[in-house]
């Protein structure tokens, strides 16, 4: 049991180093990743466990295997975005801020229209969780990486209660945008607490049912937030 667990992590090493460097375009869509042996020799595993990562890049829309050029990657429309690891993978490469652009842009086209639902159809239960996650983020001001966990679940529990299974997958965008917004805009406390009111409008419209309300809020506060990216990036 041991052994596999170690193999687990191995793989788990290989398909991040990888995945890194193909986010980063170390290797670009077209270009064949090193063979077997290479891979093997280059991070000191065995050829069961490359194959494994390579399996697990394939999976994420990454790479395929090409008769007589070995594996291949693969252009980046066909890449799985949404996965969690490729969203982390993508974060780490953004330089330039564009993937944050990209993740703020998704964010303001969906979450107003979420806010809009979840104030039609949450039932009581999602209404104590997402005025809970909003009373953890004033609770939590002081602390950038308190008030970042509660935000991010303020903005999960509205996706959760439009009782749409969809939106699901759009969580880990979230997770991954808030975390790259919130580092970069939101260093100080003071920035938290400024935060906290239009957060505080967005529950208080969908708490009372007001679905264009909700909406309009949300947007304004996706809004203001990407005022504050473009402002810190530029």
């Amino acid at each position: 049991m041991e052994i596999s667990r170690s193999r687990r992590n191995l793989c788990g090493q290989v398909v991040y180093d990888l995945g890194c460097q193909i986010l980063a375009g170390e290797v670009k869509p077209g270009d064949p990743l090193p063979q077997e042996w290479t891979l093997c020799g280059q991070m000191g595993v065995s050829r069961t466990v490359v194959r494994e990562a390579i399996k697990s890049l394939a999976a994420k829309g990454l790479v395929e295997s090409r008769a007589k050029r070995g594996t291949i990657v693969r252009p980046a429309r066909a890449w799985n975005y949404l996965d969690p690891e490729v969203l982390d993978w993508q974060a780490r490469a953004d330089v330039d801020g564009r993937h944050l652009f990209h993740l703020t842009e998704l964010r303001q086209t969906v979450e107003p229209p979420a806010a809009g639902m979840a104030a039609e159809r949450a039932t009581d239960e999602d209404l104590r969780l997402i005025s809970r996650a909003c009373e953890e983020m004033e609770r939590t001001a002081d602390s950038v990486e308190d008030f970042l966990a509660a935000d991010i679940q303020f903005h999960v529990e509205i996706l959760h209660a439009t009782g749409n299974p969809f939106f699901a997958p759009i969580a880990n965008v979230i997770s991954t945008s808030l975390e790259c917004s919130l580092r970069l805009t939101n260093r100080q406390p003071a920035d938290n607490h400024a935060s906290v009111p239009v957060h505080q409008k967005v529950k208080k419209a969908i708490c009372a049912r007001k679905p264009t309300s909700a909406q309009a809020a949300m947007r304004s506060l996706l809004n203001e937030a990407a005022d504050r990216i473009e402002s810190a990036l530029g």
